[in-house]
């Protein structure tokens, strides 16, 4: 017989608080500080982030908490995932028109693409027809089963043989229907999860907006929702859009069975099955919440692992094992505390259920048993109406047998909805007018240099900063007041000062990495992407230098070819070859990491997969990051103290390698050893207190100066 597939979902979670209003801050007046920022309605802080001023509404931003950490943290483990106060979670209830919507929202691009509709509509196309021919080999064995009973009720040994072999033939007939239907709907999930992964992927690596959400907290475990949510959406949306196929295909056909046997049964199951799709709401309503909050701990906890296993350096020697086992069992000791309350509101819906499904189960033998008794049926039509009736109460019992699928669905597309809503931006009409609106223009504005401006008698511009005023994002405190400076090719720029003082802000600013609330001015590059990223005219090197997963080559080669060893062979054309191996090596030498390469001699130097950030001490990956500048060879390069775990002699050595590479840099450090390297030098000092935000706290001139002065 066939029966519906149960669909499963893994645990999910709702954060949610209890509806109120929330009045709307707009307007930068309302954004004045970091704080205030925080506590912003996602509308705001999302139409900051992205330069749009324009209302974004949806339900889920109404309702959603943001989440922020409630733990302490070791000094090792400075910032972990968010957790998610405890606000109602249990009285969540599902809206199934908003799900309805929230789902159409999250589904219909793939099957809008150009490039895969038309195979994804075939492909579906088949999977329906292998659903409406195991459809048809249930009814099939439903009047097979009827004869076959009859058979043996009427002592009929012949028909009774050939309708075991036609039971024989048609089960082997009718389990290819079954399997491949489950194939290629697996594998149609698959192709939709791949899809939606790298459409994902894609916005969330677009105009950095990973980096946007990160430092915003727009959403929590964004990781997670790529990973997870998109996986439990496609297979759980395909899997109920066929038991709905499925069960509304069943239920014309059976119900024609049944009527046609006893009509008033068909009544009784109707109601019956009206009423516990009713109560099983009311008994699982609690999943809902609990679901949401499971995997928010859960994500935590694997979170906190993560991070014990990326800082287990500096958890060693501070000697923070107990703190960090703490820290870990504590979180544990919150999942385990949910999962106990999800448990016992699963039992309770398991109890309904269970007699839900079987203390209906002897009601059709019992309902037309006495039309066998009087003569008025055959014996045969007992097991078909049984099976009729088993189909239909699956058919409209969907809600019962699946609630806690259904929960878990919700919960998932949920998730995935809010990821869509922050990576687009909204979905409002009003993009182009609030590109315009004077709003957008505040903040600090990232823009092009006009090419060309350079000559025989000037040198190329390569910053400019105007009128850069910033702010601390989480105090409001003046950092820096109206600075403007040129940074021309061959006038290397110095940057100094006490720390706090803004000088790593600065280069963040710089980068287009600063909240918009938090300062205002303009940055003009060289030349900047679409997206408003720089290009290869500029580089910037950080105090500790990323290490990718990967071999020694791509850490060599990272981030600027990347993109090309990435594309197909046919896509190569218009790329820049990366270096050689020879011109590999030969940077790994210029920067003295020759012993690096000695090590890995013997299994192929350039090809070793290793965990480079714990074989590397900081020293060699510092140098490392300076071999993959050179290799670049961009117009200007950005260090945040990016030698400072070098002795003075190596920190000469790859500045004059800098120099010959005719590589014009703005360095930030505390060494005066690095002055004979730069020719200007902005000193930054601590703004007074009580000092309004027009007062300058910074002073630029030549290094020549600075030196004749004996400072």
């Amino acid at each position: 017989m066939s029966r519906s597939p149960t669909f499963q979902a893994p645990l999910c979670r709702y954060i949610v608080c209890s509806r109120r209003a929330t009045p709307r801050a707009t307007g930068k007046a309302q954004l004045a500080s970091f704080s205030s920022f925080k506590r912003a309605p996602w509308e705001s802080r999302i139409s900051f982030l992205q330069k749009k001023q324009r209302p974004l509404t949806p339900r889920w931003k109404r309702n959603l908490v943001r989440v922020t950490s409630s733990e302490p943290s070791s000094e090792t483990t400075k910032e972990t995932t968010k957790e998610t106060p405890k606000l109602g979670l249990e009285q969540k209830e599902i809206d199934w028109p908003l799900l309805l919507s929230q789902a159409v929202k999250v589904a219909t691009p793939y099957w809008k693409d150009p490039k895969e509709r038309k195979g994804a509509l075939l492909r579906l196309g088949g999977v329906v027809g292998l659903t409406l021919g195991t459809t048809g080999v249930s009814v099939f064995f439903n009047f097979l089963g009827r004869d076959f009973f009859n058979s043996i009720a009427q002592k009929q040994p012949e028909e009774f043989q050939r309708l075991l072999v036609v039971y024989f033939f048609a089960i082997c007939a009718g389990i290819p229907a079954f399997v491949l239907k489950d194939f290629f709907t697996q594998r149609l999930a698959l192709r939709w999860r791949t899809w939606m992964t790298e459409s994902y992927v894609g916005k969330y690596f677009s105009d950095r907006k990973f980096y946007r959400i990160q430092a915003g907290s727009l959403i929590d475990n964004p990781d997670q929702r790529i990973n997870d949510d998109i996986s439990n959406f496609t297979v759980t949306a395909l899997s109920f859009a066929l038991v709905m196929l499925n069960s509304t295909i069943d239920l014309v056909s059976f119900s024609g069975i049944l009527y046609n046997i006893y009509p008033p049964l068909f009544g009784v199951l109707l109601a019956y099955a009206l009423g516990g799709t009713f109560l099983s709401v009311k008994f699982g309503q609690r999943l809902v919440g609990l679901n949401f909050e499971q995997e928010t701990r859960e994500a935590n906890f694997r979170y906190s692992l993560v991070r014990i296993r990326e800082n287990a350096e500096s958890i060693a020697f501070y000697g923070g094992e107990k703190n960090e086992m703490q820290l870990l069992l504590e979180r544990f000791k919150a999942t385990v505390q949910n999962y106990g309350q999800l448990l016992v509101a699963s039992r309770n819906l398991d109890f309904f259920t269970s007699f839900y499904r079987y203390i209906i189960s002897f009601l059709p033998a019992a309902v037309v048993a006495p039309l066998f008794f009087k003569g008025d049926i055959e014996f045969g039509v007992i097991n078909q109406s049984s099976s009729a009736f088993s189909h239909i109460l699956s058919d409209v019992s969907i809600v019962v047998y699946q609630f806690e699928a259904i929960a878990g669905f919700s919960a998932v597309t949920e998730r995935l909805y809010q990821f869509t809503e922050v990576l687009e931006g909204g979905t409002d009409d009003d993009e182009a007018d609030a590109a315009d609106s004077p709003e957008a223009a505040e903040g600090i504005q990232i823009a092009s240099l006009d090419a060309g401006n350079g000559n025989g008698l000037t040198a190329e511009p390569l910053l400019t900063i105007q009128d850069l005023s910033m702010s601390a994002p989480t105090s409001g405190a003046p950092l820096l007041a109206n600075l403007t400076l040129d940074v021309n090719a061959g006038q290397s720029l110095l940057i100094m000062g006490p720390s706090g003082t803004g000088k790593t802000s600065l280069l963040r600013a710089c980068a287009g990495l600063w909240p918009e609330e938090s300062g205002e001015g303009t940055v003009l590059w060289p030349k900047l992407n679409e997206d408003g990223a720089n290009t290869q005219s500029v580089f910037f090197v950080p105090q500790r230098p990323y290490m990718v997963l990967g071999s020694l080559r791509q850490q060599l080669l990272y981030p600027t070819w990347v993109e090309c060893t990435d594309l197909p062979d046919a896509e190569q054309d218009d790329c820049e070859l990366p270096p050689s191996d020879k011109e590999l090596e030969a940077v790994m030498k210029l920067v003295r990491l020759e012993g690096v390469l000695e090590r890995l001699r013997d299994g192929g130097a350039l090809d070793t997969l290793m965990d480079w950030s714990s074989v590397l001490s900081l020293g060699e990956q510092q140098r490392l990051a300076f071999a993959r500048l050179l290799l670049a060879k961009p117009k200007l390069a950005l260090l945040d103290e990016s030698t400072s775990a070098l002795d003075m002699d190596n920190e000469a050595h790859l500045y004059a390698q800098l120099q010959s590479a005719g590589i014009t840099f703005v360095s930030v450090g505390h060494r005066s050893s690095l002055m004979k390297f730069h020719q200007e030098i902005l000193q930054l000092s601590s703004v007074a207190e009580g000092a309004g935000n027009n007062e300058n706290n910074w002073q630029l001139r030549p290094i020549s100066e600075l030196v004749s002065d004996g400072s």
